[in-house]
């Protein structure tokens, strides 16, 4: 039976969370991960199941929804809602597997969480019954301290031909953590390295990665999983940047009411150099709320004709991501840099926000200049420099 929950009622568990998230984000910098409390606390808001398939009681909700949840779970604390983003990501390829998996997975617990890392940094061999996945490590697991599963990346040696990579379904325990994030941006996401491989992956907990990007193994489900997996990947990831500039506009304005500026008596709120400066972050998050809006439409609009986005228009969505946050970034960094000395004290907000803004924009998914690069080659039919279209 899927859980009815409505839109409203979402954000209104966000909005009487958000103050202790706010609260927390410091500790989650400090501990180098998400607290217990908060993640038990999005868990019952019913927050990390919003992609859940309905077998399992989940919404099923689509990304033109969700991404304005995270957004705002974003505006209280971006790591947070970079966890909550990513997770959810996990929970929804989920149901592009086997059912056999998907049983395994969430029969016993349909709050199960679920990290990974897609990169296909293990080599794999098949064998009778599954795969042998070889040893490996896989970094950046965001929230892997609070998942019973990981989906992790591989590759298939074949025979004549290039290796095929695959996504590679792992319970606990089969794979360690390293405690190895040491980082200056995105601290309390816990985005540790899961260590493992050395097993037996049977065949149904692994699917082919190029047939999630074509978006071939929901095809004979409901239109939320007939999306191609890179495109939902894209724009979740822009939620918690989106809340981050959000709020930093909020920070700044109050921030500057009773700042003078630089060796004057004037104060900045009354400069015209702030008005066009706070005029100008506005714009540009904004046109990051438009594009994503705008990405989140497209792919939505495809799955629910039963429909796959051509390449070009899959490297469209991939540039209104990036696009989306590297506005969101060059916003926040404008209002830092205009915030004097007192916004790089440990104790103000703008500068966790700046920092946690640019380790978004460092994800391999999020690298502006490539998927720009992916776009043009694609509209003029050249080749691409990636095969994970």
């Amino acid at each position: 039976m899927t859980d009815r929950i409505s839109i409203t009622e979402y954000l209104d568990s966000i909005a009487a969370l958000a103050p202790a998230h706010r609260e927390r984000a410091g500790e989650a910098e400090q501990e180098r991960r998400l607290s217990q409390q908060t993640v038990d606390e999005l868990v019952a808001a019913g927050l990390f199941r919003v992609y859940q398939s309905a077998r399992f009681g989940g919404p099923e909700l689509s990304m033109a929804e969700v991404i304005p949840l995270i957004t705002q779970v974003g505006r209280a604390c971006p790591a947070t809602a970079w966890v909550l983003a990513i997770m959810q990501m996990h929970i929804w390829m989920i149901g592009v597997y086997p059912q056999q998996a998907q049983d395994e997975v969430f029969e016993d617990d349909s709050n199960t969480l679920v990290c990974g890392v897609l990169q296909p940094r293990a080599m794999a061999k098949r064998v009778a019954g599954g795969y042998e996945l070889g040893e490996t490590t896989w970094p950046y697991a965001s929230g892997c301290d609070f998942a019973r599963w990981a989906t992790v990346g591989g590759l298939v040696q074949r025979d004549g031909g290039p290796p095929e990579m695959r996504v590679f379904l792992l319970p606990r325990d089969e794979y360690d953590i390293v405690d190895d994030w040491q980082v200056t941006g995105l601290r309390g996401t816990g985005s540790k390295s899961l260590a493992g491989g050395g097993t037996f992956v049977p065949e149904h907990r692994t699917i082919s990665f190029m047939d999630a990007i074509a978006g071939e193994l929901g095809k004979d489900r409901s239109p939320l999983f007939k999306s191609s997996v890179l495109g939902l990947l894209y724009l979740n990831l822009t939620g918690p940047a989106l809340g981050a500039a959000q709020t930093a506009v909020e920070v700044f304005i109050g921030h500057i009411e009773n700042r003078n500026l630089p060796f004057s008596i004037h104060k900045q709120v009354d400069a015209a150099q702030a008005h066009r400066l706070l005029g100008e972050a506005m714009l540009q998050t904004g046109s990051a709320e438009l594009m994503m809006e705008r990405g989140a439409a497209m792919v939505r609009e495809k799955a629910e004709a039963g429909e796959q986005l051509p390449v070009v228009e899959r490297n469209r969505v991939r540039v209104y991501s990036s696009g989306a946050v590297r506005q969101c970034v060059a916003a926040i960094e404008s209002l830092f840099l205009a915030s004097g000395g007192t916004a790089i004290q440990e104790t103000h907000p703008l500068q966790q926000l700046n920092r946690d803004a640019k380790a978004m924009a460092l994800h391999a998914a999020l690298a502006h200049e490539n998927n720009l690069e992916l776009w043009g080659a694609s509209r003029l039919g050249k080749p691409l420099n990636s095969e994970f279209v």
